[in-house]
């Protein structure tokens, strides 16, 4: 298993939470400062981390992964267990430049849930059609 410690705002305070890891079963043990813990599992870790993340509403989540216009392709999800994701730019393609880990620090641009994050994609996508109709 990886460790990582990630921020969060909790109550208006900053402090941090300690994950374990393990991207080939797609689990994280996620643990607060106040002891709450729990395992999570799903078929990657950008998964697993949304579903801590809809657990815990009132919690800001300071990471790559809860940033609005990161996700991951399918082959990020198969190739890192998740670990790894793009984040989009309006009207362009990601590249191998884009590529970040979820699990790095990140204040701007917080969604607040999955959602919003796959929200945040299809309107990505219709800017690449966009662009592509205007070149």
């Amino acid at each position: 298993m990886e460790h990582r410690k990630i921020s969060l705002i909790v109550s208006g305070a900053r402090e941090e939470a300690k994950i374990n890891y393990d991207s080939i079963k797609g689990t994280i043990k996620f643990s607060m400062k106040n002891g709450f813990t729990k395992t999570y599992e799903s078929t990657d870790l950008y998964l697993c981390l949304a579903k801590i993340r809809h657990d815990n509403p009132e919690v800001i989540f300071m990471c790559k992964g809860a940033k609005l216009n990161v996700t991951p392709s399918r082959m990020c999800s198969q190739m890192s267990g998740g670990v790894i994701a793009y984040e989009l730019k309006d009207g362009k393609s990601a590249t191998f430049e884009d590529i970040v880990q979820i699990f790095d620090y990140e204040e701007n641009n917080l969604a607040k849930s999955l959602k919003e994050q796959r929200e945040y994609y299809y309107t990505w996508l219709n800017s690449l059609l966009i662009a592509l109709t205007y070149k």
